[in-house]
Parts: structure tokens; sequence; C-alpha cells
């Protein structure tokens, strides 16, 4: 009977609970009014990330002069700021534009194990060598991407202002000039206490 009792009260329990549960509601990216955090948030990224690209294009920095598009490592972007974020999420959004502005291509030999493990399938009798990568065909990188997150934090009038700066450099790998820098930084005012990571 109390096994019984007990089971009757957690189903009562969860029902009252689920009926208490707010409503889930899809947030529309261009018009996300909701109320902005401290921390690095999806639109931090894609303001600087945006800015940064417009930047890159509007300079011609990323316009070969035989037309043809470039061809991009995405090398390292640091995280110095008190929070744990994936540094990915910036990237992905810049690779992503750039792939889609027409004026770079990727290469994914760093991100992707498989890219220079499939090269030792040439030595395996196993896999049909007509779909084997041959040697010396990988396209090798002209471009380089890197970059770094900073964030600062000072006390002005009894609150909190927060800046983060995110820096990008494209480098030439050839030459090893820098072809681009650039900046955006994001400043935030919060409570006196409150925590960024």
């Amino acid at each position: 009977m109390k096994n019984y009792m007990k089971i009757l009260f957690s189903l009562v329990l969860a029902f009252t609970l689920n009926g208490c549960a707010s409503e889930t509601q899809i947030i529309d990216n261009e018009n996300d009014s909701t109320e902005r955090v401290a921390a690095l948030e999806g639109r931090d990224f894609e303001q600087a990330s945006n800015s940064m690209i417009q930047d890159m294009l509007d300079l011609g920095t990323l316009s070969k002069p035989n037309g043809q598009p470039y061809i991009l490592v995405i090398s390292r972007i640091e995280n110095d700021t008190m929070q744990r974020i994936d540094v990915d999420e910036l990237s992905k959004s810049i690779r992503i534009a750039l792939m889609k502005s027409g004026k770079v291509r990727v290469t994914a030999f760093q991100e992707d194990a498989m890219v220079m493990a499939s090269g030792q399938l040439r030595q395996s009798k196993e896999f049909n060598q007509a779909n084997v990568r041959k040697s010396g065909s990988l396209a090798a990188p002209e471009l380089s991407l890197s970059g770094k997150i900073t964030q600062r934090e000072f006390f002005v009038s009894g609150k909190k202002r927060i800046e983060y700066r995110f820096s990008m450099s494209i480098t030439d790998l050839r030459n090893g000039l820098t072809l681009w820098e650039g900046e955006e930084k994001i400043k935030k005012l919060a409570d006196k206490d409150t925590v960024t990571w």
C-alpha cells in the first residue's frame, strides 16, 4: 500500500509541475528582442563576425587578382576571456559567410583528421585505389585566419562595465604578410554583482 501511495503521489506531483511549466517559444533570430546577458552570447558572435566579414569584403582583401577564390585555413582563435566559450561558434559563422561570398574555399585538413588519415589508404590493398586521394592532391592553404577574444571589466558609477574585443587577422601564408586585421568591440553595462563566467 505504501508503494502504491508513493507512485500515486509521484504522478500527481509530475502532472502538477508539468501544468505549471511555462510555454516554450521560438525566438526569431532576425528580431530577437529578449533581454541581453552580461556574458557572451550568440548575438554577440553574430555582431562581431558580420562586422568583420563586411570589412574584409568592403576592403577587397579577399579579391584575388585572377578572380579565383583563395584557399583559406582557419588557424587558432584564442579565448582569453573568463568564460568557457566555444570559439568554433565564431569561426564557423565567419567560415560560412566567407564561403558564401565566393571569395574563399576553406581547407579542413587541420579540423578533420580524416583528410590526413585518408592518405594512409594508399598503402592498403583493401580499398579501391580509384577512390583514394592521390599523393600531392591536397590543396595547400594560401591564407590563414587567426584571432583572439579578450574580456576586461571595470566598475563605473556602481555598475560593472564589460568590454569584449574580437580581434582577427588574415595572413598570406606564402610570404607571411598580414593582408587584413580587424577588431570588433562589444561593451555591456550590468549590475556590479553580475558574474560573467
